[in-house]
């Protein structure tokens, strides 16, 4: 009961004592001012050759440019009343800071880089630091600008800070810090998703699965990319997500993941979609039916992606129903249970009125290939099986 008194009197006081939105500039400028003091006196103990050289140019900026400025520049800013305490951040993601009973206090904050002294950050440990401390310390301030956007539904906002986030993190160059700018692509893809904005959002996966895969244990991670984007792809740009579902499957394959035969088996029905059929009749050939007929859980799909290679394979060889009568009786043999299946007996239904000649018997057959599947035929084989149909008459195809 006392601590729950306590913690009401607590937020009595904080809304009583928060400081005014006009006090922060003040605030700032004094700690600008103190930073040039104290960079200045740093810089004189470093060297006795350099003494003279920086109190000179510590006096000059103290007595001669500050008083002509006005003192340091105050960047632009954004204060957020949180009812108990304000919240300010600095437009370029440089510092935050928290106002509280009647004081500002520094949570993160950038200070300028020096060239040859390396960095400090406030609130922390000063000295010699790498570049990519600097840029990690800018990507973590851009990450918050970006949780507070996506916190106001400003996706539009959240997505770019997230960018540039991932950009900030690449720049830092370690192993880790590309993994962080990595998930700030998705991130940003998700953010942009939101706003219906589907090509800067693909653009950050690709970036995303970039960086993924340039980590020995991100493989899996690139690769379920690689098919997310295939399937956001193929609809818009049929080749760059048949490109997409390749890597993937590459990815998965050399991670030993089984979902590397799924992205196989997409890879060929795009093929097959732009025509390209000795490609994907390869692939059902090679890969695809071979894995689903010694996996017992996919082996009932094996009948189905071996109607779509035989077809395949009738579409590279143009039009070959010698061939695709061959393909009949190997399939035949290589998988019982496609024997005696609807999809076998639609397909000799097709080559038996191919050879005899027989229009309508070749659309009955057409109709028994398209009850196979409940939307229909795909339209890549609906194509092939037009170009047969014309050559026997000119009568529609189903």
């Amino acid at each position: 009961m006392l601590g729950f008194v306590f913690l009401l009197l607590s937020c009595v006081v904080a809304v009583q004592t928060k400081p005014k939105q006009e006090t922060f500039v003040p605030f700032l400028t004094t700690q600008r001012k103190n930073r040039v003091s104290g960079s200045s006196s740093s810089a004189a103990t470093s060297s006795s050759s350099s003494s003279a050289g920086n109190n000179v140019s510590g006096w000059f900026t103290r007595n001669i440019l500050q008083p002509l400025t006005g003192g340091p520049r105050i960047p632009e800013h954004t204060i957020t009343d949180y009812y108990f305490f304000q919240m300010a951040t600095l437009n370029d993601g440089s510092g935050s800071y928290i106002g509280l009973f009647n004081q500002w206090f520094v949570l993160s904050e950038l200070q300028e880089v020096s060239e040859k002294d390396g960095v400090t950050i406030a609130g922390g440990s000063s000295g010699r630091a790498g570049g990519g401390n600097v840029y990690e310390a800018q990507a973590e301030a851009q990450k918050q600008n970006a949780i507070q956007a996506k916190g106001k539904r400003d996706y539009h906002g959240a997505a770019r800070a997230y960018v540039e986030t991932a950009k900030l993190y690449e720049k830092s160059g370690s192993q880790f810090n590309l993994m962080e700018a990595a998930g700030a692509y998705e991130d940003a893809f998700k953010a942009y998703n939101m706003v219906q904005q589907t090509g800067p959002g693909i653009q950050c996966l690709e970036n995303a699965a970039r960086l993924f895969r340039k980590n020995e244990r991100g493989g899996s991670r690139a690769a379920k990319i690689y098919t997310q984007l295939g399937d956001l792809l193929k609809t818009q740009d049929t080749r760059k997500a048949v490109e997409m579902y390749r890597e993937s499957a590459e990815l998965y394959k050399s991670e030993g993941d089984g979902r590397a035969l799924q992205a196989t088996i997409k890879q060929a029905e795009l093929l097959c979609a732009l025509q390209q059929y000795q490609p994907a009749y390869t692939l059902y050939n090679d890969i695809v039916i071979p894995e689903t007929m010694s996996q017992e859980i996919l082996r009932y799909t094996t009948r189905d992606h071996i109607v779509n290679a035989i077809l395949a394979h009738l579409g590279a060889t143009q039009s070959d129903w010698v061939m695709l009568a061959s393909d009949l009786t190997r399939f035949e043999e290589l998988c019982p249970d496609f024997h005696g299946s609807a999809g076998y007996k639609a397909l000799q239904a097709l080559a038996n009125a191919e050879w005899e000649q027989d229009p309508q018997a070749f659309q009955e057959a057409c109709q028994g290939m398209n009850r196979l599947r409940s939307g229909g035929m795909p339209d890549w084989q609906v194509g092939l099986l037009l170009v047969e149909k014309k050559r026997l008459d000119e009568g529609s195809l189903l």
